[in-house]
């Protein structure tokens, strides 16, 4: 994440790294206030900073604005459009006005599988489609070089927890991402989006592993690929089935995206990321390095993008700054040496 303040420093902490790619979110709330109206202020600064340093920019672009959402909706979560349309037009102007900059790629909304992410709605995968339709359209003819990623899901089990619009809290990933195939998605996207999560399994330990591996490395008192296994607690299980999922379905020839991956590392912030108490600072550099010479072994991944720079920095404390790879005066952790030092 880029906040315009340290956007040269971003920019030039990437570069030494080695890396040449940066993920900014974008809220489409934030420039278009009013319809047709476009906003680019804060969006330019990141822009200019990434031409400058010779980094490509992915932009995760979601949250509808007030006036392109469905009657009734509720303010306090992000949602989609009641009319594709709407959004399709934006991600098109975004597109046409940074064609040929480092804007590179675009993904088409996030975690779409989530009730907060999906504004309570009913969980759909043929509306995600729907919505990435149009988007896919309106890029390509604006900047037909830019990539179009889906929407990475969340790896989750299906929760059927009702939510007020009707929506259940999560549809198990792997399911969604079948239906999505099963409505199109091939024809309207580059890459597939997909955030592996960590947790507090290494890299390299499948789902079916994933108890022992916790047990075997050290566990403070998070045990959930012991009592609930599942894919998802599994970086290794969720990348090969999504890529088995592509292969099924006629995609083998389309990159996995990870626009979010990474090990939370050095003590919870917030006690619902308690897996965080378990993995040390050397082992978030060890785990992270070995992930990425896995997907490199793999052959059929996409730019991999990291979670996260510099959230110690700009929200330390805070659940998202449990990922960070710097600390909160920008001095490096284990992991950044680790990252710069490995064959890319």
């Amino acid at each position: 994440m880029v906040h315009n303040n340290y956007a040269g420093q971003v920019m030039q902490k990437t570069s030494e790294l080695g890396f040449g790619w940066v993920k900014q979110q974008i809220e489409w709330k934030v420039f278009e206030h009013n319809q047709g109206n476009y906003d680019w202020g804060s969006m330019q600064g990141i822009i200019d900073a990434a031409n400058n340093a010779g980094i490509s920019l992915l932009f995760s672009v979601v949250n509808a604005p007030p006036w392109a959402r469905e009657g009734g909706f509720e303010p306090n979560v992000g949602g989609p459009p009641a009319d594709p349309n709407t959004f399709a037009r934006f991600l098109g102007a975004m597109a046409s006005k940074y064609c040929g900059t480092s804007l590179k790629a675009i993904e088409v909304w996030n975690e779409q599988n989530l009730h907060y992410e999906w504004g309570n709605l009913p969980l759909d995968p043929a509306k995600y489609v729907a919505l990435l339709r149009p988007s896919y359209t309106e890029i390509k003819k604006a900047c037909p070089s830019m990539y179009v990623i889906s929407g990475a899901l969340t790896p989750a089990a299906s929760n059927g927890a009702r939510q007020s619009r009707g929506g259940i809290a999560a549809m198990d990933d792997f399911e969604y991402l079948e239906k999505m195939f099963q409505a199109g998605l091939n024809n309207y996207m580059d890459g597939i989006g997909a955030h592996p999560s960590g947790y507090n399994v290494p890299p390299q330990y499948t789902w079916e592993q994933g108890c022992e591996a916790i047990q075997r490395h050290g566990n403070s008192g998070f045990n959930g690929a012991c009592d609930s296994p599942h894919h998802s607690w599994s970086f290794r299980s969720t990348m090969e089935g999504y890529r088995n999922i592509a292969v099924k379905y006629g995609a083998g020839n389309k990159r996995i995206w990870p626009t979010e991956f990474g090990w939370a590392a050095g003590g919870a912030f917030d006690a619902r990321y308690g897996y965080a108490n378990d993995n040390d600072f050397n082992e978030q550099a060890v785990w992270t390095v070995e992930a990425f010479q896995m997907m490199k072994r793999w052959g059929w991944v996409g730019p991999a993008i990291l979670w996260n720079l510099n959230f110690r920095v700009v929200a330390d404390g805070t659940e998202k700054a449990q990922w960070g790879i710097v600390k909160n005066d920008w001095s490096p952790l284990p992991i950044f040496h680790a990252l710069r030092d490995m064959p890319k």
